[in-house]
């Protein structure tokens, strides 16, 4: 949700996301280089393999790093780098005139990475760009085809597949437990009132509505207060929108202290509040109610200690009550019935 982020924030989680990749292309073309070597050795070729296999095993890690440091979207610049590692791969595929266990090997943990990074998209863009550099390669060098490994590359092979294999597993691991915490963290978002940070109205309703079910199966009994600050446009007009903020918060204090275990205090919006009482009888509510009223009426924070103010407490019991709604609004006729007999009190829905 884009409102829940600003550029900071992306660019801050780019930065990250690039780094760990970037530390990956350091040990991936470092053990790819391994079994390269050993081909290269196998055929006793001359100086250039051995320049260009330093240049993509180190000179690039490090120009690639440095490349999505600087760039202003590390994440978008990283990709791009992903593909040009794939470009390369491809290339050393073919110079390997198609040596059955690396080039499988480099094949496989190429596209894999790329999904893990990526997802199909780049997945699709990469291998492209690993064709590409294969058949451009392939090409240029007269079509080689030597698929018979030597057993040396074979073990040269192993700490590529082993080590790469497993560190890109634990990137994996490490990504999908971050996205859990966010999705966790976004569904508490989604239930929360942000001002004062109880309940909203949305999940006061579905947690009423699964109360009313299991009283309907079990037994049990179950009161909804529903209350409102008394006058409280008279609060914003003198102390200002800030002060009136303030005593919502103070509010909310009391009622999370005044929660027992399996309570809900939520805020339904504006200055109107709710708690649901599990296993409470009206007269235990009722008590809970004059708690409330009791509370408020004693000093607070130093930021609401000149502002007086008093609640209208509205109380339901779950018995006969068809629906949460049905239920939130017997409370809400009770809360009426209170501010029209004088304010500052509680009254209970026969």
């Amino acid at each position: 949700m884009p409102f829940l982020t600003d550029s900071t924030e992306v660019a801050v989680e780019g930065v990250g996301a690039a780094r760990r990749i970037g530390w990956m292309r350091f040990v991936g073309n470092g053990l790819g280089a391994l079994p390269i070597a050993s081909i290269i050795l196998e055929r006793q070729a001359d100086a250039a393999p051995w320049v260009l296999l330093l240049l993509n095993a180190l000179a690039w890690p490090a120009l690639a790093m440095l490349l999505t440091r600087r760039a202003r979207e590390p994440a978008a610049a990283q990709f791009r780098c992903m593909i040009v590692d794939s470009l390369f791969g491809g290339a050393w595929i073919a110079f390997m005139a198609l040596s059955t266990v690396p080039s499988a090997l480099f094949a496989a943990l190429l596209v894999a990475d790329k999904i893990a990074a990526g997802g199909i998209r780049l997945a699709t863009r990469a291998t492209l760009a690993l064709v590409v550099g294969f058949a451009a390669t392939w090409l240029a060098l007269g079509l080689p085809y030597q698929p018979i490994t030597s057993q040396r590359t074979v073990v040269l092979s192993l700490p590529f597949l082993f080590v790469y294999g497993i560190g890109l597993s634990v990137l994996s691991w490490r990504l999908a437990r971050r996205v859990k915490s966010q999705n966790r963290q976004l569904q508490r978002l989604s239930r929360m009132d942000p001002l004062v940070e109880l309940a909203n109205r949305g999940f006061l309703i579905q947690r009423a509505q699964q109360v009313l079910q299991t009283g309907q199966h079990h037994g049990g009994d179950a009161c909804l207060l529903m209350l409102d600050v008394d006058d409280f446009k008279r609060i914003n007009d003198s102390h200002g929108h800030r002060a009136g903020d303030e005593v919502l918060r103070r509010i909310a204090v009391v009622l999370r202290q005044l929660a027992q275990p399996g309570d809900m205090p939520a805020r339904l919006g504006g200055d109107e509040f709710a708690v649901l009482l599990r296993q409470r009888i009206p007269a235990e509510a009722m008590d809970v109610a004059e708690q409330i009223r009791h509370y408020l009426q004693e000093p607070g924070a130093p930021e609401t200690a000149d502002i007086q103010f008093s609640v209208s407490i509205g109380i339901a019991a779950a018995a006969g009550t068809g629906s949460a709604e049905d239920w939130l609004a017997k409370a809400d006729k009770a809360l009426y019935h209170a501010k029209r007999h004088g304010k500052n009190t509680a009254s209970y829905a026969e």
